[in-house]
């Protein structure tokens, strides 16, 4: 069809008109969706203020079916589980990353961890969980604050021997060589 015929005026106004009432039921869609969650947050700020108190910081979680209590056990122990898998995790990770930068550019070996590191790195966390649960959990009869630790420390290690292996080759061969002398 020619631009300049009649006909391809039209087909150009349709598409117009088609157009302007999508961007209207668009925009439309997004206020809409924009306030929904706006209330929401609003409602979950109104009525979280209330619930706050140095109590709920201080204060352990109590049994079932007794009021008042705080999260303190759960801020100390996701502390103290994080704190025990990152100090298991950088050792390892820092070593593992010194070796694939500094002595294993292109030794088998290398290439053998980085393909373990690169498919530790892209496990999801559930399945490092479920890992976890059946080797640790489950042969314990319960839950335990070190298989925590444990899944965390399976899930910091690759990104820090990853992280260790990129900036130690950022590093020049110049100064490498300088450090060395």
């Amino acid at each position: 069809t020619d631009p300049a015929s009649p006909e391809w005026g039209r087909v150009r106004a349709g598409r117009r008109t088609a157009d302007k009432v999508l961007v209207v039921g668009c925009t439309v869609a997004t206020a809409l969706g924009a306030i929904v969650l706006g209330s929401i947050l609003l409602m979950l700020i109104v009525q979280g203020v209330q619930g706050f108190s140095p109590a709920l910081f201080t204060n352990v979680t109590p049994g079932p079916g007794t009021e008042g209590g705080g999260i303190a056990n759960a801020i100390l122990g996701s502390l103290v589980m994080t704190a025990l898998g990152i100090v298991v995790a950088t050792p390892i990770g820092v070593l593992a990353g010194t070796y694939l930068a500094e002595y294993g550019r292109a030794s088998h070996l290398a290439n053998v961890i980085r393909f373990l590191n690169d498919i530790l790195l892209s496990a999801p966390s559930i399945l490092i969980g479920l890992f976890v649960y059946t080797l640790m959990v489950r042969p314990m009869g319960g839950y335990s604050g070190w298989a925590g630790a444990v899944a965390l420390a399976i899930i910091a290690t690759p990104v820090i021997v990853r992280t260790t292996e990129d900036m130690l080759r950022l590093v020049p061969g110049t100064l490498r060589e300088a450090g060395a002398a």
